[in-house]
């Protein structure tokens, strides 16, 4: 598990209002690669029962774009509020 970095809040845009109308349990995933432009960026996955990830994985699973290895688990989304709660280990 990995430390956030940065703003620890999701605003109400489209992704959290996607993340609140599909419910369960999404996990925040975090690019830490210090060389990137897009440090410090998200990306989401929603992960449990019926889900193909049960448990979220360390890294963000690769995509058409093979861009998962930057992407560290950080948190787990609050839908309620739109908060990041970082994971204890």
């Amino acid at each position: 598990m990995s430390k956030l970095l940065g703003n620890a809040t999701i605003s109400p845009d489209e992704a959290l209002r996607t993340m609140r109308a599909r419910g369960g349990d999404w996990f925040c995933y975090q690019n830490h690669a210090l060389d990137s432009r897009s440090l410090g960026d998200y990306q989401f996955l929603q992960c449990g029962p019926g889900r193909t990830y049960s448990e979220p994985p360390v890294r963000m699973p690769d995509t058409q774009h093979s861009i998962g290895w930057r992407y560290l688990l950080v948190a787990k989304v609050g839908l309620q509020t739109g908060e990041i709660r970082e994971i204890s280990t």
